[in-house]
């Protein structure tokens, strides 16, 4: 009896940003573009700010090997791009090196 108890009430397994590829999200309502922003903003802008530095540094491919996407480079370059990210991680942006979209895009922001 409990077997069939718990297969009813069985919980979903939890996904974490790792699980975000190819475009899938695990939360219906936040699309990729907000889940790099989230990424960006947790792994490193936050931690820079409590270490108490001035600017912080990272490029696409920071990201994109850190969330464990595949061919998102485009994704990734737009979403740090946009004014929308520089709004939400309180951030303003110094220089922006390399190619418009591929893995050796750089970003330094001031913090």
């Amino acid at each position: 009896m409990w077997e069939f108890l718990r297969k009813i009430f069985k919980k979903p397994p939890v996904k974490s940003v790792k699980s975000v590829k190819n475009g899938k999200t695990g939360n219906p309502r936040i699309n990729q573009a907000d889940e790099i922003r989230k990424y960006a903003k947790t792994q490193f802008v936050i931690p820079a700010r409590k270490k108490g530095e001035k600017r912080v540094s990272f490029t696409s491919k920071d990201i994109h090997q850190g969330m464990d996407l595949e061919s998102r480079y485009p994704q990734v370059c737009a979403s740090i791009d946009s004014k929308k990210f520089r709004e939400f991680a309180r951030v303003e942006i110094v220089k922006r090196e390399g190619p418009q979209q591929g893995a050796t895009a750089r970003w330094t922001f001031k913090l």
